[in-house]
């Protein structure tokens, strides 16, 4: 096991270094900071094994318009929050290329970065320019991209933090940030507690595959502590999942969402941020 997961073992914060207290256990637990309210699953499970050709296929190919649908429906509720302008893009995370096919038809000059090499074989079957690594690695030029968006990528990092900072190093002066990632708040865990003799609420977390789970307040600081201003939070529900691929599973995965709606509202958040002022000093934990 490296460094970086070691780090998120430990009973300080790993994102501030506050001090933390247990808020969920099963076989596993999770534990919220008292500083920055971030909740985090220690965890040393590889998630990046299961994005292979089944699961896009499953999951993204065969939905392919439908997603789309979806994702224009996004980024017209984000316009309506904070208006965009073309430029260069950089899409994290950005798995078959759906997103930057709309974001390219919109006029952006597109790139991308993506860990599952399926997915990048497919991306440069379109002529998409993505790199094949982990942010840090791709060695893109500072101050290059106008926006930079992560969708559901926030919450399955061992360093989130070395994230923003890479992206805050290759944002232009005032560029964008926007991130999606869902919407886990306290009282989600308090409740999971009720379940724990069940040996299932970790399914209802989405525990081990997420590490980081996020509410307004804990994102906001997050961001805040790395260097940007926060310009707009928007909640919003992913697309049910039996739309994507009908199946006894897909239909629990819907009534999982459904549960987050009714108990939280939404199910996922979206936050505009804007590269905004120099990092001071950096966290050290």
């Amino acid at each position: 096991m490296d460094s970086d997961k070691i780090q998120i073992l430990g009973l300080f914060c790993p994102l501030c270094g506050g001090d933390t207290e247990l808020i969920w256990k099963d076989n596993l637990i999770a534990r919220r900071c008292k500083k920055c309210g971030v909740i985090f699953c220690p965890s040393s499970k590889e998630t990046t094994s299961i994005y292979d050709e089944s699961y896009f296929e499953r999951w993204y190919i065969k939905s392919r318009f439908k997603r789309k649908r979806y994702i224009r429906k996004l980024i017209e509720k984000i316009g309506k929050a904070w208006p965009l302008q073309p430029g260069n893009l950089l899409d994290i995370g950005c798995g078959v290329g759906i997103f930057l096919e709309i974001m390219k038809e919109n006029g952006w000059k597109i790139s991308g970065t993506e860990v599952s090499p399926y997915a990048c074989r497919y991306c440069e079957k379109k002529e998409f320019d993505v790199v094949c690594c982990q942010l840090e690695e791709a060695g893109f030029l500072s101050s290059y991209f106008d926006l930079i968006t992560a969708f559901d990528v926030i919450a399955h990092l061992y360093k989130p933090q070395n994230y923003l900072r890479e992206i805050y190093r290759i944002l232009k002066k005032d560029g964008l940030l926007i991130i999606k990632t869902p919407h886990h708040p306290a009282f989600l865990f308090r409740f999971a507690n009720i379940f724990r003799f069940t040996r299932k609420s970790k399914s209802l977390l989405h525990i081990p595959a997420q590490i980081f789970h996020f509410a307004p307040c804990s994102i906001k600081k997050f961001l805040s502590m790395n260097g940007f201003d926060i310009l707009s939070t928007i909640r919003v529900n992913d697309i049910p999942a039996f739309f994507i691929s009908f199946s006894l599973k897909s239909m629990f995965i819907f009534l999982e969402q459904l549960f987050l709606r009714i108990i939280s509202g939404s199910d996922s958040l979206i936050v505009i941020a804007r590269k905004k002022f120099p990092i001071k000093e950096e966290i050290k934990v």
